[in-house]
């Protein structure tokens, strides 16, 4: 059945390519690389160790339906770094309407933050967080885990105002599996110069009362602020604070909520060559987020549980430019977990590069000789 599904996807994607010419669309063929190692050496009750080791190839056409609308095809394979691996394919097929600053989309999401928005330095290692989250909302091995979402995106990104807002349908509701289902997004307005104002809420739901009674619900608000100063042509200090509450609802009823909140505090400098060193401190009580790093919460998902927590972070970041638009980046944290220690380490390649479609050739050769 999987070999099925795949000789479909790729039997369309031909068809769609050898009608390009026929259609006078404008074809882009996009591709994108990551090899990517994370280390994670904890041995607290909070969140366990894991290693994840692996390469993710993605290869998709851009077929320009008009002036707004477009149309993505392609595929993305995943597979682990082990002897005879597991090779997980995804589809790529989305239609977006971009005017402007707007952008929405049906089908694959766009997870990318816009690299040059919050800050001007393009190295920051937030560039790579999915949708933008913080890590108390969303942990960042989703990235490597969770590679593609499926759902429905409304972008906008103008001078003063960046918006991402999204519903990912991890899960469809059939009678022997509950849906299942993330949303939210990240919405930031610029102040001034170095002031911005942000709001981020992450939501969490399983359920289905089609063929489910019970329900399930996270949400994780959060509300702070962004401040940054240059220190010079190539360096920046940056502060965000945010409060982030958390509220968990069962079996639809009211009186089952639980509810928590904290404090998040992360100072960071910038500098040239493509360096961050950055900290992270953490107060909450009674705080839990579904897919957030469980360093913040304070259940444990073996069920431990602290009511009062403390956390922090120690980091540094290095992103290496390499030919083309290709980029190394490596990342080590030190991490005090209550009375705990550990340490974890992030090392990744991105390497996207588009390549020339002779089909966008042929339509450019044709409207320029009009034939």
């Amino acid at each position: 059945m999987i070999d099925r599904k795949r000789h479909w996807l790729w039997f369309s994607l031909g068809l769609l390519v050898m009608a390009g010419p026929a259609l006078a669309l404008d074809i882009q063929w996009k591709n994108n690389f990551t090899f990517y190692g994370d280390n994670t050496e904890f041995f607290e009750p909070f969140r366990t160790r894991e290693t994840i080791l692996g390469q993710q190839g993605k290869t998709w056409m851009d077929l320009g339906l008009g002036l707004y609308n477009h149309l993505l095809v392609g595929v993305m394979g995943d597979f682990r770094s082990y002897n005879d691996p597991t090779v997980t394919t995804y589809p790529i097929l989305s239609f977006e309407y971009r005017r402007g600053g707007t952008a929405l989309v049906m089908g694959s999401l766009e997870t990318d933050v816009p690299q040059d928005y919050f800050k001007p330095m393009k190295n920051s290692m937030e560039s790579f967080y999915r949708h933008g989250f913080l890590e108390p909302l969303e942990v960042t091995t989703l990235e490597f885990t969770r590679p593609v979402e499926y759902g429905i995106q409304w972008m906008q990104n103008d001078p003063a105002y960046h918006q991402d807002l999204y519903l990912n349908w991890q899960l469809l509701n059939t009678p022997g599996v509950p849906e299942t289902m993330d949303y939210g997004g990240d919405m930031t307005e610029k102040i001034d110069d170095h002031l911005y104002f942000e709001q981020q809420l992450h939501g969490y739901h399983e359920g289905g009362k089609l063929d489910f009674v019970t329900l399930y619900n996270n949400w994780v608000p959060a509300i702070g602020f962004r401040w940054h100063v240059g220190l010079g042509p190539s360096s920046q200090f940056e502060l965000a604070g945010f409060g982030i509450a958390s509220a968990t609802l069962g079996n639809d009823n009211l009186t089952n909520a639980a509810w928590g909140g904290g404090g998040y505090l992360k100072p960071s400098l910038t500098l040239g060559d493509g360096w961050e060193l950055f900290g992270i401190g953490w107060r909450a009580r009674d705080f839990y987020s579904q897919e957030g790093d469980s360093n913040y919460n304070s259940t444990s998902p073996s069920g431990y549980y602290v009511a009062d927590r403390f956390y922090a972070e120690l980091g540094a970041h290095k992103s290496f430019p390499m030919e083309g638009d290709s980029i190394f980046v490596a990342e080590l944290r030190s991490h005090w977990i209550e009375q705990f220690w550990a340490y974890s380490f992030r090392l990744a390649v991105y390497a996207p590069f588009d390549l020339p479609s002779p089909l966008s050739d042929q339509k450019k050769e044709k409207d320029e000789t009009g034939d």
